[in-house]
């Protein structure tokens, strides 16, 4: 689903399997798992020192992590979690029939829904059905004509699951009202979990959400082998809106994936040093850093020899605001992904510009950027 942009590769070797893709312009790996996901890091370690390129995991979970900690292979290392791609996992008994008073909520918009548009019909789709899912993807755009960068992202990458589901032997269902799909969405069981991958309806239509969730899973159940006692709606990706939504679901527990970068120079960087120089002074981030820091984040035409424009980031699905940049900065900071310093005339002076490391390998090398505010600039 997400290739696309991702670089993604995997490798299988002695029956074990780690999957590689770029996370962040900078390439992650995941967990080994198999046979020997033991052996594997002992190979990985070779390969990103070979390949000039620094080691890190993505979707590492609180178990993992802690596994990690008793590897002395790995450290030290870094990790953080941005809480825009944690799992919401809810319960499946709940989720089937939203009974009790926490879901009234629920209840009164699938009434709602059955008072103005009849009993819901509600079924696995086939191939045959896939001209009737474009169709409904045609109207989801033209209800979301101010999508983010990453929701149009996402609506592509939906087409590409759409297109392989079935071979893939995931679970795709429809919401019919008159004939016409008015929601889908594609899951897969693992384990004891329903995982839904994509939700996809017409807000047109009052109560829709509820009224698929709900016949999902209870859809799930009719198929699935054993018991299962969880739902996974996956991430919110930082979206305001979505947040609110899954949240109104009651979720039973969140699970916080990280990102860790294994042999950071960064790990032993902190607390930064204050760096004179003739005419600067570089200095560890501020908080009254934010408002200066947003502007040379924004300003497109500065950026362009920086390689940045933050119109094309998908990482920035939420209202720009003073903390949105400098918040991004801290987390690539606490991942161990860069060192960055503010540029100052003096140490007390307020924030020119940026100087940064990042980009580590494996081998110790780095690359350093620099960036000034244009009104600064030509001073020397």
């Amino acid at each position: 689903m997400w290739e696309e942009g991702t670089n993604l590769c995997f490798c299988e070797w002695n029956d074990t399997l780690v999957i590689r893709q770029d996370w962040g312009e900078q390439p992650a790996f995941s967990w080994p798992v198999g046979k020997d996901p033991d052996g594997m890091i002992d190979e990985l370690l070779v390969y990103v020192k070979e390949n000039h390129l620094p080691l890190r995991f993505d979707s590492v979970d609180e178990e993992l992590l802690e596994k990690m900690r008793q590897d002395e292979r790995l450290l030290p290392f870094l990790g953080a979690y941005d809480p825009c791609w944690s799992d919401y996992i809810y319960s499946f008994e709940e989720a089937k029939t939203f009974s009790g008073k926490k879901y009234s909520g629920q209840r009164n918009h699938i009434n709602r829904f059955k008072k103005l548009y009849g009993e819901p019909d509600l079924r696995f789709l086939t191939p045959e059905d896939l001209p009737a899912v474009e169709k409904l993807l045609s109207g989801y755009e033209e209800e979301h004509a101010d999508a983010s960068p990453l929701e149009r992202l996402e609506l592509d990458a939906t087409r590409r699951l759409l297109a392989a589901y079935d071979s893939l032997g995931l679970l795709a269902a429809g919401l019919f009202s008159d004939g016409q799909m008015i929601a889908f969405g594609i899951g897969e069981i693992l384990g004891e979990t329903f995982i839904i991958h994509v939700e996809k309806a017409l807000r047109s239509y009052e109560g829709v959400y509820p009224t698929f969730y709900s016949g999902f899973v209870r859809l799930a159940d009719t198929v699935a082998k054993k018991p299962l006692r969880f739902v996974n709606r996956e991430d919110d990706s930082g979206d305001p809106g979505i947040r609110t939504s899954k949240m109104q679901y009651h979720p039973i527990q969140r699970i916080h994936k990280y990102l860790v970068h294994v042999h950071s120079p960064a790990a032993k960087a902190f607390p930064l040093p204050i760096v004179s120089a003739e005419k600067v002074v570089l200095t560890p981030f501020r908080e009254g850093d934010k408002q200066v820091y947003r502007e040379l984040n924004t300003d497109v035409q500065n950026n362009l020899y920086w390689g940045y424009d933050y119109r094309e980031d998908y990482f920035l699905n939420r209202t720009i605001d003073d903390d949105t940049f400098y918040l991004d900065a801290q987390q690539d900071m606490q991942v161990g992904d860069s060192i960055n310093f503010a540029v100052r005339l003096s140490q007390d002076g307020e924030m020119i510009g940026e100087a940064i490391l990042w980009n580590f390998a494996a081998d110790g090398s780095a690359e350093l950027g620099c960036r000034i505010l244009p009104r600064y600039q030509g001073h020397g």
